[in-house]
This record gives structure tokens, C-alpha cells and sequence, in this order.
């Protein structure tokens, strides 16, 4: 992540205030935003190029807000990135946006990473186990690494609850050494 990304992103979530249904509808817009200027080199390059007059900039910002349907908020910050040469940063601002979100909230981020691919019943039972242990709102993400033979290792915040079949497996490896 960019360092400045940050900065910009608690400018944002200051303007934005506290109301939940702003701040979700913000990050979807930055990541929309993030989405589509993230994949297209020549529009980030129209953005950067300083041969390129404020003016024109400014038409095609209202071109993007209006086909987009940004609020007046993200339509401006992203006039602040383009004046500051700041847009190719965007992915990793809405990413620090959602953080800040996420934490102003009270969702905590957690991931899961699974032998196979979880039913969307499995990963809302695990979501729901999840949020009564920490008593907050979890934003689960889960990956499938085959690695872990069986069960679920899942990380939220600096906490690693490992409950694979790979680490039984070792743990029951290393206490049969132990007999010995």
C-alpha cells in the first residue's frame, strides 16, 4: 500500500462522518472508482499527463461521476486525486477506506482458509460462529488451499485459531516423536 493512501483515506472518512449508510455507499463508490480507473492505463494516463488542460480533466470527470451516479463527496475527492496526481493511488485508497470503515463500524475483518470450497451455508454458519466469539460484525474472507487437508485455519486481527487436520496431524506426529 502506498503510504500516502492512508492519509487520504482519513481525509475522506472525516468529510463522510459517522452515518453507516454514507460510509457504505462511499466505499462502494471508491471501489468502483478504484475498479475502473485501476484497469484502464490510458485513462490513468489521460489523468497523469500534465499536457493534458484542467479543463478537459474536469469534462470527464463529470462524465465519469454522472454515468457512475457518484455522490458529490467522491466526485470531488476524485477531483482532489487528479489535482494532486494521486489517481493511480486509488485502489489502495479505497482499500484504507474500507479499513477505516470496517474499524468506525465495529466489523472486524476476519479470514478463513478451507481444504475445499465452502457452501454459502457453511460460510454463514462459519460467519455466524465467528461473530458470537468475537461479539462483533465479521467481514469473512475465505480461501481454499488444499495444503490444509481438512478443517479451517482462520485469522482475525493478530489471532490464529488453527483447527486443520494438517496441524492435528503434526501436532499428533510430534507427540508420537516425544514417546519414543
Amino acid at each position: 500500500m502506498v503510504a500516502f493512501a492512508g492519509r487520504y483515506a482519513r481525509a475522506l472518512a472525516e468529510l463522510a462522518g459517522r452515518d453507516p449508510k454514507r460510509l457504505e455507499a462511499l466505499a462502494s463508490e471508491l471501489d468502483l472508482l478504484a475498479q475502473v480507473l485501476g484497469s484502464d492505463a490510458r485513462l490513468l494516463g489521460f489523468f497523469a499527463s500534465d499536457s493534458v488542460k484542467r479543463e478537459e480533466k474536469d469534462a470527464l470527470l463529470t462524465t465519469l461521476a454522472g454515468k457512475a451516479g457518484l455522490s458529490d463527496l467522491a466526485r470531488r475527492f476524485l477531483g482532489v486525486l487528479v489535482d494532486n496526481g494521486r489517481v493511480a493511488a486509488l485502489p489502495d485508497i479505497a482499500a484504507a477506506f474500507g479499513e477505516l470503515k470496517d474499524a468506525a463500524l465495529g466489523i472486524v475483518p476476519a479470514e478463513a482458509t478451507v481444504a475445499v470450497r465452502l457452501t454459502e451455508g457453511e460460510v454463514t454458519g462459519l460467519r455466524s460462529a465467528l461473530e458470537k466469539m468475537t461479539g462483533h460484525q465479521v467481514r469473512l474472507s475465505v480461501t481454499v488451499d488444499p495444503e490444509v487437508l481438512g478443517g479451517a485455519r482462520t485469522r482475525i486481527g493478530s489471532r490464529v485459531y488453527d483447527g486443520t487436520l494438517r496441524s492435528r496431524l503434526e501436532t499428533l506426529r510430534r507427540r508420537l516423536a516425544e514417546a519414543r
